[in-house]
């Protein structure tokens, strides 16, 4: 029986020996193999040796004797001839759709291999980092550390610290706070003995360079009742006592000098008002004089009020009202500010 040849394609997609027997191929029974006979029209003489048949190449005819049926799958993911097996079909283009995902950068696995391809919802974001111990906390502000030495910020997780020598200086939330410029330098004065006993021995040399003769200082350290303890003792020095705060008479002074004079006070490291009766809330049965307070020295509380007010423009009294006789530059002003915060 001579088979078909579309039926032999199909047939070579089963396993041979059940292909075979299910197309229904002709062998003799006890034979091993099929041998194709010659084709109808060839008369073969009596006595003539035929030969053997011609190798099968695979484009047409019968199923060669020795074929595999395991041959290769063309690109097209068919059945590259007759002799191609079910297996091979299913496993090419089985690895043809994987290699086509992995390039395409989708997760999958091989059958022969992982393809470490990360899942999205196996990626776990990494916290973003802080800053621990940042005076602005998670801010990229500037802001003054808590002793007003340096100013901190958080930039990427990092805390970023400026030293200010001079002290920081808050501004409104919101805004950098900055480090404070150099203050102005004292004048120089030099070192002599006390115009008076009591004085800081600062004190006394920027009197001396003011002009301010020893008989102007009325006083020291006292308890007098008008001034409510504001001139007991501050500290020490070499072993003497001192207070931050001295009274100068105003004697023979005009308005205009005692401007002069609590200006140029000012400009060497005092806070000062003058106290005149009647006037920004110093009592009228007082008598008239300054008082003065030097700032490059540790005083007691009274006194930090005190300079506090004048620092604002007050009085430095118990009502703590605008102060209004004169007023000071703010080179003048961040001068005795700087001093005091050093010292006290």
């Amino acid at each position: 029986m001579r088979l078909d040849r579309s039926a032999l394609r199909v047939c070579a997609l089963l396993a041979l020996p059940v292909a075979l027997a299910a197309c229904g191929a002709d062998t003799a029974e006890g034979d091993d193999f099929y041998d194709p006979p010659a084709p109808d029209d060839v008369a073969i003489p009596d006595g003539a040796d035929p030969g053997l048949p011609p190798e099968n190449d695979g484009a047409d005819g019968a199923l060669a004797d020795d074929a595999s049926v395991d041959a290769p799958v063309d690109a097209a993911g068919d059945v590259g001839g007759p002799e191609a097996s079910v297996g091979a079909v299913v496993d090419a283009r089985v690895d043809a759709a994987v290699d086509a995902r992995v390039d395409a950068g989708v997760d999958v696995q091989r059958r022969d291999a992982a393809v470490d391809v990360p899942r999205r919802d196996a990626v776990v974001d990494a916290a973003p980092p802080r800053c621990v111990g940042s005076a602005s906390g998670q801010s990229s502000i500037w802001t003054c550390t808590a002793d007003r030495t340096a100013r901190q910020r958080c930039v990427s997780g990092t805390v970023q610290t400026d030293r200010c020598a001079h002290g920081c200086e808050v501004h409104p939330s919101g805004t950098d706070d900055t480090c404070a410029p150099a203050p102005p330098a004292l004048p120089a004065c030099a070192r002599q003995a006390l115009l008076a006993w009591g004085l800081h021995p600062t004190a006394s040399d920027h009197l001396r360079c003011l002009g301010v003769a020893s008989w102007r200082i009325t006083q020291t350290i006292g308890n007098a009742a008008a001034s409510a303890g504001t001139h007991a003792r501050d500290g020490y020095v070499n072993g003497q006592p001192y207070s931050a705060a001295t009274d100068l008479s105003v004697r023979g002074l005009s308005a205009a000098d005692i401007r002069t004079l609590l200006s140029r006070l000012a400009s060497h490291g005092f806070a000062a008002w003058y106290r005149w009766p009647g006037h920004d809330g110093w009592p009228s049965s007082e008598s008239p004089h300054i008082h003065a307070i030097f700032v490059g020295a540790f005083m007691k509380d009274s006194l930090r009020a005190q300079v506090r007010d004048w620092l604002v423009g007050r009085n430095g009294l118990a009502s703590h009202t605008t102060y209004t006789f004169t007023t000071w530059t703010a080179a003048q002003r961040a001068l005795v500010r700087a001093l005091f915060d050093r010292y006290n």
